[in-house]
């Protein structure tokens, strides 16, 4: 329902409660994006719709040290509270796997429930009503809900890749340029919905246009689905290592990143937000996260927080990771080559568990696939196929059906 709708059904049924609704109240609704579309997807064989990780019989695929931590749990570590900015231990772990990326200044990685929490709490941070906030295009329709709705910024949409399908830096740079005052640039690689990571020269390109930013900047990095790439000479670790150092009078870089994707816990919403400062103005910012979420949330689920601890702590993660990441890699050269065999017309891909395809009439073409047993995304002259959830004997099928109802 739109947000007028949602208004007038209050001042008609309970004018009290439309009265007292504050100017965030106002602007709330539930946005028709990927979650509502994958709900009327939910009965379709074929569903590819959400960024998850399933077996070929739709099961959960567990990394297996995650697996057996469930009954070797401490009971300490499932009934009770857990510290507020998440377990020690944890954040320490974390930040190790940061070490590995980058030698630049990180503050101790702040346990959020999920990602989107880290993204909130960077929004409630970093903008006011009225500051820019530059999005990809293509991109994940939450962000407008969480920037936009939430803290009223203005959404300055950037487009992602050229015509030829190479990042954009011009549109980054003009974005950049038209800037008022301190904003924020969101980047998201590999990037969902496109399914695009950058290439090592495209990626060093693109920090010497942020360096070249006329105001002040925080440079947020959506790392969602970090190490999901498909291809050599991708800039794997994204961005974030990359401005490691960066000036501190005129850029902040923040990672968001977690165990949803990393480390295939989709059901655990443990994710991390970690600032590019250390020593006080580290602990200052690191500080006020913590605050956000106390006051929101409180604190993170203990067990989620337990499992990712065991995770971390196997001598095989490394493999054990590898062994899921082969799985979708296959499933990824299987579309590549269906998507070539169907002649469709596709946004460039190489991570991540997506693929855009260019049509027209997208919502109509949704609806349509939804009649045969096929869910997909539908954007704005796009739609979003999610191989991550589907068979790899099952792919060409899936194309074949989506080529046909897009030629129609």
């Amino acid at each position: 329902m739109e947000v007028a709708d949602l208004n007038t059904v209050l001042r008609r049924g309970h004018p009290a409660a439309e009265r007292c609704l504050s100017a965030l109240g106002r602007r709330l609704y539930f946005p028709g994006g990927v979650t509502a579309q994958a709900a009327e997807a939910a009965g379709c064989p074929l569903n590819a719709t959400i960024g998850q990780f399933v077996d070929d019989d739709g099961g959960a695929v567990p990394l297996p040290s995650m697996a057996r931590a469930i009954d070797a749990l401490d009971g300490r570590e499932v009934f009770l509270y857990a510290p507020q900015g998440g377990r020690k231990d944890l954040r320490q772990a974390w930040q190790a796997r940061l070490r590995e990326q980058t030698d630049g200044p990180l503050s101790l990685p702040m346990v959020t429930s999920g990602l989107t929490h880290g993204l909130s709490i960077v929004a409630d941070m970093f903008t006011d009503v009225g500051t820019q906030v530059l999005l990809p295009d293509p991109g994940w329709g939450n962000y407008n809900h969480i920037f936009g709705t939430r803290c009223g910024a203005e959404m300055v949409p950037y487009s992602v890749l050229t015509e030829r399908g190479e990042l954009n830096l011009s549109a980054i740079a003009a974005a950049l340029d038209a800037t008022r005052g301190p904003a924020v640039l969101l980047l998201n690689f590999p990037s969902n919905p496109l399914g695009y990571t950058p290439t090592l020269e495209e990626a060093a390109a693109l920090v010497e246009v942020i360096r070249a930013a006329p105001n002040p900047l925080v440079v947020l990095c959506d790392d969602a689905y970090h190490g999901m790439v498909w291809e050599d000479g991708l800039a794997v670790d994204g961005i974030f290592p990359l401005l490691a150092g960066a000036d501190p009078a005129r850029i902040l870089p923040i990672k968001i990143d977690g165990a949803t994707k990393e480390l295939f816990f989709f059901g655990g919403r443990v994710g991390f937000i970690t600032f590019g400062a250390d020593g006080a103005p580290g602990a200052a910012l690191e500080e006020k996260a913590r605050a956000l979420a106390r006051a929101t949330i409180s604190s993170v689920s203990a067990p989620s927080q337990a499992m990712v601890m065991k995770a971390l702590s196997a001598p095989d993660l490394a493999a054990q990771q590898a062994v899921l990441r082969d799985v979708l890699r296959r499933r990824y050269r299987v579309l590549c080559a269906a998507l070539e065999r169907h002649n469709l017309s596709v946004y460039r891909f190489n991570s991540a568990f997506f693929a855009l395809l260019r049509v027209e009439n997208s919502h109509a073409i949704r609806r349509g696939l939804l009649q045969d047993g096929v869910g997909l995304v539908a954007f704005p002259g796009a739609l979003r196929l999610s191989y991550s959830t589907i068979p790899e004997g099952e792919i060409d099928r899936l194309v074949a059906i989506t080529a046909s109802h897009i030629s129609r």
